[in-house]
Order: structure tokens, then C-alpha cells, then sequence
């Protein structure tokens, strides 16, 4: 954005729509009638000053939050913009999940089968009955994915089958070897038994289990699958039959994937779009920014430039604004119709996010307004008056410290 500094080193930044232009002068007598009605005679220009640089401060602290609120907008990967959301049509049988910038677009999911991991469910024995379990040491072997384990455990004389069963489930999980033990309890009886399952799921992850010394698997009843693995089998928009080993499957490149739940009669809908609330929102705080901005400007409206606030203001009156739902009213601020901005972003998301966060959008054009204020001096943003009153400050103060006799003679002189 470009800058333009007067003589008196103030800055007026260039609207990216429309120039704008500054026209202040005043001639010596004028400017000597001021300091003698403002200055001199209140004896009230220091706190004047201090008025005026508050105001200017709280304006540009306003601005910068202003701008960090549209450089969110502004973001290329992380803006609400690109933020997707997933639904379902039935969530029962196929779910799913977007990241950002994914591709707007609608899949049908048909699930013939669901992925499954093996397990081996062994048989319930009295836990406190004395360890079906071989005592001493009992080994047996693991096999999954072409890999065998060899786990050991020692059962001691006098283990009942709870004991017995809890460091066999122990031994199996301390290997890692992709098959994980637990201990399952019948909530009538309270007898227990140890169940084997795979980790995860696909008929690559079938396993066998079978004794080396002792009897810890025969004795449990655990050598026997009682869940087979198995592939997902499903097709996509009509597609060719796929499998797939997981029950999580790609729909684009990682951006976009589908879990499958059960099988499905008829092909499940799966609408990946844009996060219409998380566009809202980033939208509003924008919004709330710009007119808490807005508001420290008045505030400031004594000692800053007028040019300023016209040239913010100029800066979101667009009929562009308007037809997506963001209005400027009378006096300056702006209000979101959510309403309006949702079905804009439904009918046309496209143009919407460029009236918003493209080049030359809403975010930019205020995120560039924003920094011309913070390239300059803040006293460049003061109206003439208060220019006239630093300057008469500054000059007092160096005439009494130079020269006290001199300095007060010309204070009289303006009486």
C-alpha cells in the first residue's frame, strides 16, 4: 500500500479502490489565535497532548487486532475457508471425516462386509479353583504374519485359575507381537476365561497359537478361533467391489476418508462440503474487530486526521459486501447478516471467499489498511490542531531549557 506524507509528516494511506487526498492549511495568524485560545490561556496542553496520544494508541492497538483477524482469513491452508466438514446419511454404516481443503463433492459407499479382526475365545473356568494350568513352566507359540513368538510363563503350585489365567494374559501382551490377551469375567457366575484378539484387523492379521511345553493353550481353550479375520469388501459411487484390510478407506488422497460400520443394503451418501460455521465465526470476529477499530476511531475523533476514518470506511462500503451479507450502517460500523453470508456461501462459495479472504478481498484490503498505520510515526495521525499543539509543546520545552527568558517572552507574545 502506498503512503503519503505531507508537511507535516502526516501519512494518509491509499485506498486499493480509490486515492485519497488531504487538504490542511491555515496561515500564521491563524495558527497563533489557536495556541492563544487552546494552549497558552487553558494552560491545559500537556493533558491535551496526553489525551491525544491515548487516543491515537488504543486506535492502533484496535488496528492490529484488526489485522491478525484477517490474516486468519487470509491463511492458505488453515483459513476457515478451506475447513471441511463430513455427513453421513446413515452414520450406522459408513462415517467419515475431512480435512482441509478437501474437494466439495458427494460419495456413495456400499458396504458389502466389514473388516474383522481374529479372535480366540477360550473356555470359562472358577477363578478360585485350583489352575487347570500346567504348573512349572509353559511355553507356546504366536504366529502372525509369517512371524513366530515363542511366550513363557510360570504357573506355581498353588495358582488358582485366576492367577494362572492373569500371567498368561501378562506373557501374551509383555511380547507385542500383535496379538493382545485379556480376561474376560461372567457377570452371573464371576468365572473367567482369556480371550486372544489380532490388534488390528484384515486377513493378513489371522494368527495361530499352539503349545510348545505344558498345556497353558489346550487347558484354556484358546487354540481355536472363534472370529475369523477378514477384508472390508465395499464399492464406491458405484463402482468395482474393493477390499481393503482396514475398515478406514480413502476417498481422496488423504484429505477425505470413510469408515465402515456394518453392511449396507442400499450405498450410504457421504457429502464432504465446506464448514459453514467455522466460516461464520472467523467472519464475525472480523466483523467484531473492525468495529471495536471503528469505535476507538471515534473516540479518537478530536485529535486524529478525519482521512483516517473515511478512508477505513471507504475500505468496506461495497456493494459486493452487501450481496454476500455484510452491511455497512449509517454510522460507520459493520453488521454480518448470517443468514444472508450462509446462503451465499451455499449458492456460490467461490466468488464468496475471494470477496473475503482473495487478493484484494475484504481481509486483505483491511490487513493492508492496517499496516500503513503501523509504518509510520503515530503522531502522523494527528489533525492539525493536535499537530499544532505538540509542536508548540515540543518548542516551549526546548525554549525553556535553552533559553528561559526567551521562551517565556514569546509565550506572552501570543497572549
Amino acid at each position: 500500500m502506498t503512503l503519503s506524507i505531507n508537511s507535516y509528516n502526516s501519512m494518509y494511506p491509499i485506498n486499493r479502490t480509490a486515492p485519497l487526498s488531504l487538504q490542511s492549511s491555515s496561515s500564521q495568524s491563524a495558527n497563533q489565535s489557536f495556541f492563544s485560545k487552546y494552549v497558552v490561556k487553558s494552560k491545559s496542553y500537556e493533558q491535551y497532548i496526553k489525551t491525544a496520544a491515548t487516543g491515537i494508541v488504543n486506535f492502533l492497538k484496535s488496528a492490529q487486532d484488526m489485522q491478525a483477524s484477517a490474516q486468519k482469513l487470509m491463511q492458505k491452508d488453515n483459513s476457515s475457508f478451506q475447513a471441511r466438514t463430513a455427513e453421513s446419511s446413515d452414520n450406522k454404516k459408513v462415517t467419515a471425516i475431512a480435512s482441509a481443503g478437501a474437494t466439495s463433492k458427494t460419495y456413495d459407499v456400499k458396504v458389502n462386509a466389514i473388516a474383522t479382526s481374529q479372535s480366540n475365545s477360550g473356555t470359562f473356568l472358577s477363578k478360585v479353583e485350583t489352575s487347570v494350568v500346567s504348573k512349572g513352566i509353559n511355553q507356546f507359540n504366536i504366529t502372525i504374519g509369517g512371524k513366530t513368538t515363542k511366550i513363557s510363563a510360570v504357573i506355581s503350585d498353588n495358582d488358582t485359575n485366576d492367577q494362572a489365567l492373569t500371567k498368561l494374559k501378562d506373557a501374551v501382551n509383555a511380547a507385542k507381537t500383535g496379538v493382545t490377551a485379556n480376561i474376560v469375567t461372567d457377570d452371573k457366575t464371576g468365572n473367567k476365561k482369556l480371550e486372544l484378539s489380532s490388534d488390528k484387523t484384515g486377513a493378513d492379521q489371522a494368527f495361530e497359537v499352539e503349545d510348545v511345553t505344558g498345556n497353558a493353550v489346550s487347558s484354556t481353550g484358546v487354540k481355536n478361533a472363534t472370529q475369523l479375520a477378514s477384508n472390508a469388501s465395499y464399492s464406491v459411487n458405484g463402482g468395482a467391489t474393493q477390499t481393503s484390510q482396514s475398515n478406514t478407506i480413502d476417498l481422496e488422497k488423504g484429505k477425505a476418508t470413510a469408515t465402515l460400520m456394518a453392511p449396507s443394503l442400499e450405498a450410504v451418501k457421504i457429502q464432504i462440503k465446506p464448514d459453514e460455521d467455522k466460516v461464520i465465526a472467523q467472519v464475525k470476529d472480523l466483523v467484531s474487530s473492525y468495529n471495536t477499530m471503528h469505535a476507538r476511531m471515534k473516540e479518537a475523533g478530536g485529535v486524529m486526521n478525519s482521512s483516517v476514518r473515511k478512508n477505513m470506511e471507504s475500505l468496506v462500503s461495497s456493494s459486493t459486501y452487501e450481496r454476500i451479507g455484510i452491511h455497512h450502517n449509517g454510522d460507520g460500523t459493520l453488521k454480518l447478516d448470517e443468514e444472508q453470508f450462509k446462503k451465499s456461501l451455499s449458492s456460490n462459495f467461490e466468488q464468496t471467499t475471494k470477496a473475503i479472504s482473495g487478493n484484494y478481498g475484504l481481509a486483505d484490503r483491511l490487513s493492508s489498511a492496517a499496516e500503513s498505520y503501523n509504518e509510520v510515526p503515530a503522531s502522523s495521525l494527528l489533525n492539525s490542531k493536535a499537530r499544532q499543539v505538540q509542536q508548540f509543546a515540543m518548542y516551549q520545552s526546548l525554549m525553556q531549557m535553552v533559553m528561559p527568558t526567551q521562551s517565556e517572552w514569546v509565550v506572552n507574545s501570543l497572549y
